[in-house]
């Protein structure tokens, strides 16, 4: 459990610890506004697009190694990150961090749902799994603002390196070699459906791309639409495709929305993370633009949200899983909304601690609430032979509302 909270800490931090760093890497590199919003934009496509791949992968075929692949590619573009001379170089090397971080999250919820096979001890691996990524993304604020303020935003590379390869060697060693080894997984489990996954990942690249281009361009702009549009009718391709072919072989299996509350669960895991990901956006600009704060400053004031997601994450897991979720869900959405119907008056320094402060903290304890029964309950109504698919399609639902 150790092992895999690490690696979902890293694919949260990977992320999270260069937002105070990007002014600096801007200006080292000499980056437009959209040059530096790519070096976010590049991780996401890659890590949404390639997550369904991972899962079919870590379903048919040896979940281990898939997450000892994953960790080690990660941990090896990390490395060559901080050492890039241009500013094209590190976008690209952006992208394949993300389809290494892919490979993770899927592999080592399928090996969750295997060394946990029922409750209660699942359902509080899982939330313990799940809040470890919320903790990442505010911890790396912190930790990636005091490495741009004291040592070098090079070092916000390096970090991962300095975990990620610890993580791929206690992995080999301690994860059993026969994980979910169930047999012939050719007769099993069926193939790779490499039109179907071909398709799937065009969709979200040119999703995703269109939605971040709208920012940066305009939301009317050809290079918005057409592949916003674009998108669609392959996604409409796709899922046309997918009902041609046997479901042993899909890549997503139509079955798959029909397990109850299936498609809600989805739906409703785009929240948290958007919540946060906005949250994170436009206080870390308006402090640090605005009110004049330094990348560790703006970090320190973000530790509300940690705390409350820390505090939160914790309690669940101590407790036994609840046997409606779906309550828990309805109160972490009461707790989101009075947050976020504070937010509009928390201009100005002096209304921190009076009103955005407490904002943070019901706002970050309702998300938390929110994503962390989401993966419990989605894992309760999919079989465990689709654990794998179940994981990369809840983490494409947590990257797609990152990018809204």
């Amino acid at each position: 459990l150790i092992i895999f909270c690490m690696a979902q800490f890293l694919d949260a931090f990977n992320n999270s610890a260069l937002f105070p760093a990007l002014p600096i890497v801007g200006q080292s590199f000499g980056m437009s506004d959209t040059e530096q919003q790519w070096v976010f934009s590049a991780y996401q496509l890659t890590f949404s697009s390639f997550l369904l791949l991972s899962g079919r992968i870590a379903d048919i075929s040896s979940p281990k190694w898939t997450f000892i692949s994953g960790i080690s590619l990660l941990s090896l573009i990390s490395l060559i990150a901080g050492f890039v001379p241009s500013k094209i170089a590190l976008i690209v090397l952006r992208a394949l961090q993300g389809i290494g971080a892919a490979l993770t999250v899927p592999s080592a919820l399928s090996l969750l749902v295997w060394t946990f096979p029922s409750d209660p001890g699942q359902s509080r691996a899982i939330a313990v799994f799940g809040g470890t990524g919320a903790v990442g993304n505010v911890l790396g604020l912190l930790v990636g603002a005091v490495f741009t303020g004291e040592v070098s935003w090079k070092w916000c590379f390096w970090f991962v390196t300095c975990l990620g390869v610890p993580i791929a060697l206690a992995s080999a060693a301690f994860i059993p070699a026969h994980a979910r080894d169930e047999g012939d997984t050719k007769k099993t489990k069926g193939g790779l459906d490499f039109i179907g996954v071909s398709l799937l990942t065009s969709a979200m690249i040119l999703f995703v791309f269109g939605i971040t281009s709208g920012p940066s361009t305009s939301w009317t702009s050809g290079q918005t639409l057409a592949p916003i549009i674009l998108s669609l009718l392959l996604l409409s391709l796709f899922l046309y495709w997918e009902t041609r072919i046997p479901e042993r072989d899909a890549c997503l299996p139509p079955a798959l929305w029909f397990y109850p509350n299936f498609g809600v669960l989805f739906t409703l895991a785009i929240l948290p993370f958007g919540w946060w990901t906005a949250s994170f956006i436009s206080f870390t600009e308006l402090w640090q633009t605005s009110y004049g704060l330094s990348a560790l400053d703006t970090a320190v004031h973000f530790l509300p949200l940690g705390f409350s997601a820390g505090t939160m994450i914790t309690t669940l897991a101590c407790f036994p899983a609840t046997k409606r979720p779906k309550r828990v869900i309805l109160a972490g959405f009461v707790l989101l909304i009075a947050s976020s119907l504070l937010l509009p008056f928390a201009r100005g320094m002096e209304n921190y601690w009076p009103i955005l402060f407490p904002a943070m903290l019901l706002g970050s304890a309702g998300a938390s609430l929110i994503f962390v029964n989401c993966n419990i309950a989605i894992f309760r109504t999919t079989p465990s032979s689709r654990s794998g698919l179940t994981g990369a399609a809840l983490n494409s639902a947590l990257q797609l509302g990152c990018v809204i």
